[in-house]
């Protein structure tokens, strides 16, 4: 479900994005969309919900009747643990920032859990008791007569101090969220999804095309069950995500098109390298296969070359330590999502860059930009790839960036999964990889560099990881 697809006229002012700094516009992209299907599932939680509910009652209209808002104080109730459930479920994951889309838009709530008076009436009193921050959300504009911005954008609404102190007061904080409330996470409407920017994905015959080979996909692994004997992971079914559509009427369908597992939370996506291969398949266990560096192989067969697959791409760029790798491999992939060369380690880079080294186990205090000056890094990288000179230039009549590399790796991943699916074997992707069963893992690789192949004209290297290595 996308931001503009749900703008209500119910928002209250203009585009918070022009005046945001970007920093803080990340943050709220990310914000995950409110499901408010959550009830509670603890003493804890049902405590919490109640006094907060008594506390902050819903708001009186002029004509209202005290005893109206006693009656329905049950489903005001109700409404009031489901919302703060979502916020703090928000926090937990942190990729938001603690931010949370909501949609204003009455029809959105007919048939659900929590009606919309009833959110409506929590969020006004919420946002009135100081308990949420809210960023009010915009319409996007589509006439020459409204000016505006193209994209809308759903209000977002985080919690406070004063409400998360409110919720561990009662034993309930983000950490321990889903095991006090029971979420009821169901699959989005929408199997094809538009991001960056967000559009409401129209029904042509590409689309349903698309949206049919998900359905084929979630409908064949709905017949496998997906385990693991120490960590807590779920898989509903994939979404298929494309980007860059900037005219929806001359759009390809060709930018991005990764799957990602829904529901988000506890997906096998967002597990460690060493914790998916503790899955199980079918109670069987598990090998993940990736195409090594699969960017930058596929860079090379658009210039009409071949990566050399015997060797580390990354390897002996700046020297012989891991860390000296993951900063050659930082750069060049990095460079491949900024469109052009990287020049200089800003804020964010250096950011994302630790935090990747703190996934991969390497100390992140272990990295200090002054002993990998970008300068070094971008001249010893382009002694070892000198076709990166042309990344930012015309390939093949036209400029390319990250969005057709994703593309091109995602034909190849679906149709890997969909020859393995003929065979009826299951597979699970994590972007440039896949995930099957241990006895499966050649039939895979065949597979998987047979379709590399076909698709790019070029043999990839294949990385196998397998438990305990």
């Amino acid at each position: 479900m996308t931001d503009n697809a749900e703008y209500s006229p119910l928002t209250e002012r203009t585009a918070w994005e022009p005046k945001t700094p970007k920093e803080e516009r990340e943050a709220l992209d990310r914000a995950p969309l409110a499901t408010l299907r959550a009830a509670p599932d603890s003493p804890s939680a049902l405590g919490l919900m109640s006094d907060l509910a008594k506390r902050y009652p819903r708001p009186q209209a002029a004509k209202g009747k005290a005893y109206a808002r006693d009656k329905t104080l049950v489903d005001y109730a109700h409404a009031v643990g489901a919302f703060i459930a979502d916020l703090l479920a928000a926090s937990e994951a942190d990729q938001s920032e603690g931010w949370l889309r909501c949609s204003l838009k009455k029809e959105a709530y007919t048939g659900q859990y929590v009606k919309w008076r009833m959110f409506d009436a929590v969020r006004q009193a919420f946002t009135e008791a100081g308990l949420v921050e809210h960023k009010p959300g915009y319409p996007g504009s589509y006439q020459f007569d409204n000016p505006g911005p193209m994209v809308g954008k759903l209000t977002r609404y985080r919690a406070t101090s004063l409400l998360l102190a409110a919720c561990e007061a009662h034993g309930v904080t983000p950490a321990n969220v889903r095991q006090c409330f029971q979420f009821d996470e169901v699959m989005p409407s929408e199997l094809v999804q538009l991001t960056s920017p967000s559009y409401k994905t129209p029904n042509t015959e590409k689309v349903q095309q698309l949206r049919a080979q998900v359905v084929q996909f979630n409908s064949f692994f709905a017949q496998h069950k997906l385990t693991h004997p120490q960590v807590k992971v779920r898989h509903l079914g994939w979404v298929r995500k494309f980007h860059q559509a900037s005219n929806l009427h001359t759009y390809k369908w060709d930018k991005g098109g990764r799957l990602y597992s829904y529901p988000q939370a506890y997906c096998y996506q967002n597990l460690s390298g060493e914790a998916r291969l503790g899955m199980r398949i079918d109670g069987e266990g598990v090998v993940e296969i990736d195409i090594s560096s699969s960017y930058l192989t596929i860079f090379y067969a658009w210039c009409d070359q071949q990566l050399d697959a015997d060797a580390d791409a990354y390897a002996g760029i700046l020297g012989p330590t891991d860390l000296d790798r993951q900063v050659a491999k930082f750069w060049i992939n990095a460079s491949f999502g900024n469109g052009s060369l990287l020049t200089r380690w800003s804020k964010e880079f250096t950011s994302d860059f630790r935090e990747r080294l703190n996934k991969k186990g390497i100390p992140p205090e272990s990295f200090d930009t002054k002993a990998y000056p970008m300068s070094l890094v971008k001249k010893r990288a382009l002694q070892r790839h000198p076709l990166l000179e042309r990344w930012g230039g015309e390939i093949r009549g036209r400029v390319r960036g990250w969005a057709d590399l994703m593309f091109v790796e995602s034909k190849v991943i679906i149709a890997t999964m969909q020859e393995l699916m003929a065979k009826g074997v299951p597979s699970m992707p994590v972007h440039d990889s896949l995930i099957v069963q241990a006895s499966k893992e050649a039939l895979t690789a065949d597979t998987l560099s047979h379709q590399f192949r076909a698709h790019i004209g070029v043999v990839p290297k294949l990385n196998v990881s397998r438990p305990g290595f």
